[in-house]
Parts: C-alpha cells; sequence; structure tokens
C-alpha cells in the first residue's frame, strides 16, 4: 500500500514538473516585438519619404515614435507569437494643434501573401477634436496569424475618407508599437 501511494505521489509530481515546464516553456518565448527597432528592415514607401524616430510628448506623456507624413506606408514582416496583440500608440505633433488642417487617417491591416485584411482605422484631428490632442491607445487582436510570418503594414493617408486632400500639418506619430503576448 505504501509502495502504490509512493509511486502514485511520484507521478503526481513528474505530471506538475512536466505541467510547469510546458506553461513555463509557452510564455518564456518572445514576449514582445519592438517594432521600432526593426524600423531599418522594414519596407517604406514612398522611399523618399519621412519615417523618423522621435521622442515626442502629447499632453504630458513622452514616447518613443516614428514621425511621418501622410500617404506614408510602412511593412514590417513578423512572425506573429501566440497570444499575440499590436500594442501601438497614433497622434499627432502638437504643431498640429493650433494650425489649420483636416487630420489624418491611421489605418493597420495584414497580408499573408494572398490578401489584405484591415484591422484598424482611426482619424485624427487635434486641430478641431480637443481630444484628439494626447496619445489614442489602440490594441489589436493578432492570435488568428500565430505561428504564421505575415506583413505588418501601417499607412497614414491625409484626410478621412471622401474628406478630399488636405495634407496641411499632418505630422502623424506612431507611439511605441509592439507586438506583444498575453
Amino acid at each position: 500500500m505504501k509502495n502504490n501511494r509512493a509511486a502514485l505521489a511520484g507521478v503526481a509530481v513528474v505530471v506538475l514538473l512536466l505541467a510547469g515546464w510546458w506553461l513555463f516553456k509557452r510564455g518564456g518565448g518572445q514576449s514582445s516585438v519592438d517594432l521600432i527597432a526593426q524600423l531599418q528592415t522594414a519596407e517604406k514607401r514612398p522611399a523618399s519619404g519621412t519615417f523618423e524616430v522621435v521622442d515626442a510628448e502629447l499632453n504630458g506623456e513622452k514616447r518613443r515614435a516614428i514621425y511621418t507624413v501622410p500617404e506614408s506606408r510602412i511593412t514590417w514582416k513578423v512572425r506573429v507569437p501566440d497570444d499575440a496583440w499590436l500594442r501601438v500608440m497614433v497622434g499627432m505633433k502638437p504643431d498640429s494643434y493650433t494650425t489649420e488642417g483636416d487630420g489624418v487617417l491611421f489605418r493597420v491591416g495584414v497580408s499573408d501573401g494572398r490578401g489584405y485584411e484591415p484591422l484598424f482605422q482611426q482619424h485624427v484631428n487635434p486641430f478641431t477634436s480637443t481630444g484628439d490632442r494626447k496619445w489614442i491607445p489602440v490594441m489589436v487582436d493578432l492570435s488568428a496569424y500565430a505561428g504564421e510570418e505575415i506583413s505588418l503594414i501601417f499607412n497614414t493617408n491625409n484626410s478621412a475618407p471622401g474628406a478630399g486632400d488636405d495634407d496641411r500639418n499632418d505630422l502623424a506619430l506612431w507611439g511605441t508599437p509592439e507586438i506583444i503576448s498575453k
């Protein structure tokens, strides 16, 4: 009887160790992908465009950001980790708060080589909307692409859909973009 209990206890310990190892290994992989750190290897369009890493402060909150002007595209090739989310802040440089313009349309999508899927769209216009004079947090679930290599595409457009083509003071910022695992 004692031998059976000892064997059962040994099996329980082994099961617990294996479960702990599995959980550690699953969560112990790459926990985030810093997209600013990978900006040099990303495809940027237009090639002559502005793609500058800056420290930007909006409404008292300072972040590393990618400064770009509208009608731009940044494409990163990434392998999506398990339970992945895109976390980014969008905003516009404070110079755009008091100078006339109609804002920037921020868009994010993915391509798997077969098609493009839009994931997020946000129009930011701090000239007419004082609520846009800050970092606007964005979280996008990427778990449907876990384990896949995708193209993660950030676009900026110089106006909201159907609003014309006004690029005045469109000083777009992508703040601390990263892929995280939850």
